[in-house]
């Protein structure tokens, strides 16, 4: 695997490594019917559906078509969060391998495609576009690790501010106002609590004082960023 990773860097720079490898390609890859064609089964969950078990053996690739999931260890820590066109449970290529945390559903439904591991694992390693793919997949799961741990490494405000930030880019819905987007309202004031490791009225005082520098705007069950004001304010506190 190694010497397929070598030669990839040596025939890709970085940037056109992650355009030709994406995650949506890689769906279009596993389909193709040229080399060990798959065939996913869709399905689908209702909110709080536990998709995978902290500790579970994984034997099945999700792909998200729609709805959003949570990402929790040991219960009450949130790790991450993951939406369309997310993968869940490629990071470990290994049959049986135990997840690290759990999987549950926070939308009101969930869509996903499933895949059996085996068979991913089978085009995966016969194939040199496979290691790729999984390379490409890797890379972006260290990213997100480095930038949840750049993240909690900031003092309160700055760690909410950078949060939402992260949260409302990749998960936000967009509005008539380009510099307006509505943050997901899956994800509740007690998860960015748990995402961020800080106690819910902290989030709360916080949440405040964006509204009063006119950064957020509330509305029913949800609220609105101003992303460029947002932006401002990390250029002059990061």
């Amino acid at each position: 695997m190694r010497n397929n990773i070598a030669e990839m860097q040596f025939l890709y720079n970085q940037e056109s490594i992650s355009t030709q490898f994406s995650k949506e390609k890689f769906r279009q890859f596993l389909q193709e019917d040229m080399i060990f064609p798959l065939t996913g089964v869709k399905k689908k969950y209702r909110k709080n559906d536990i998709i995978i078990s902290e500790g579970q053996a994984v034997n099945e690739i999700y792909f998200i078509e729609s709805g959003d999931v949570v990402a929790r260890k040991e219960s009450e820590k949130v790790i991450d969060f993951f939406a369309k066109n997310e993968i869940i449970g490629l990071t470990n290529l290994l049959l049986d391998s135990q997840s690290e945390y759990s999987v549950q559903v926070i939308s009101s439904e969930l869509v996903v495609t499933k895949y059996d591991k085996e068979s991913i694992i089978e085009k995966v390693i016969n194939t040199q576009e496979g290691y790729f793919y999984h390379y490409v997949h890797m890379q972006n799961q260290v990213s997100r690790m480095m930038e949840k741990e750049e993240l909690l490494r900031q003092p309160a405000e700055q760690r909410i501010s950078l949060a939402l930030h992260t949260l409302v880019t990749k998960f936000g819905e967009a509005t008539n106002d380009p510099d307006l987007t509505g943050f997901p309202k899956s994800i509740s004031k007690g998860m960015i609590a748990q995402y961020t490791n800080l106690n819910p009225n902290t989030i709360t005082n916080i949440l405040q004082k964006l509204q009063e520098e006119g950064i957020i705007y509330p509305a029913r069950r949800a609220f609105y960023i101003d992303t460029f004001q947002l932006q401002l304010k990390l250029d002059s506190i990061l």
